[in-house]
């Protein structure tokens, strides 16, 4: 498992590699195909820092209070075209790899539940069709506020579906212990985790996410993550975020590296 990051100015780019980052996950516009990067500068930012591109990452609403959205999942496919396209700047995953972030679980008084998980089902479904044919794989990136906010609410999507290009991105400070406990997270996954994230999280006496920072800041059992990614997976990549300067982010990765 080779360590990645998000992009960021914080440390030249020149540096990266020998602080031991050698690949960077990048941004689609969301909702804005003018917002993309081209491929152009995707590769100038590559050789900059002498990295591999561990992944794309859309954040993107599939599904509202009654159901899909298409103009968004006609834009999710458009990415998965994208992403195919960039297959030679991936490093060591099997195929070029889209995660999807989504940005909320919908909300509006006359929300239908049973409406956004069919909408759900039916959005990744079209996404995970034009992914096979493109060879790329689409990891959902679970989080308690989005519409996939929990393992087990995965493995509902991934039996329903059953599209091979339907995968993880494991971000297990986006809900675990609280939605799904560690071990038992990535244990259930296993199979379906394409990357894997480090950020963490601490929480209000309520139970509530208070916030998110990097790694080492919170409350996520680190040693019990990077132990049970390398017992039960084999991801490529773990990417870390949510890092405000150079000392944040190599504590990070001092903390990752003494479980590895």
């Amino acid at each position: 498992m080779k360590l990645a990051l998000m992009p960021g100015d914080l440390v030249p780019a020149d540096q990266l590699r020998g602080l031991g980052f050698e690949a960077v996950q990048l941004f689609f516009g969301g909702s804005d195909p003018a917002a993309d990067p081209s491929i152009a500068a995707i590769d100038a930012r590559l050789a900059a820092a002498d990295q591999t591109l561990a992944a794309m990452t859309l954040h993107l609403d599939l599904v509202g209070p009654q159901g899909p959205k298409p103009g968004e999942v006609e834009r999710a496919i458009e990415c998965v075209g994208k992403t195919a396209a960039l297959k030679d700047r991936f490093g060591d995953n099997d195929k070029p790899i889209l995660v999807w972030h989504p940005s909320g679980y919908p909300e509006a008084d006359d929300i239908d539940d049973r409406a956004v998980f069919e909408g759900l089902c039916q959005a990744l479904a079209a996404v995970c069709k034009t992914a096979e044919q493109q060879q790329v794989d689409v990891a959902v990136e679970i989080t308690r506020a989005g519409s996939v906010g929990s393992a087990e609410t995965f493995r509902h999507l991934k039996d329903r579906i059953g599209s091979p290009a339907l995968r993880v991105c494991m971000d297990l400070a986006n809900f675990a212990p609280d939605r799904t406990p560690v071990k038992r997270a990535v244990r259930m996954l296993a199979d379906d985790i394409a990357i894997a994230h480090g950020k963490d999280s601490s929480f209000a006496d309520n139970g509530e996410v208070a916030h998110y920072g990097p790694t080492g800041t919170g409350r996520l059992d680190y040693e019990t993550y990077i132990k049970a990614l390398k017992e039960y997976t084999d991801v490529p990549y773990f990417v870390f975020e949510y890092y405000k300067n150079r000392e944040q982010l190599l504590a990070a990765r001092d903390i990752v590296r003494q479980y590895l």
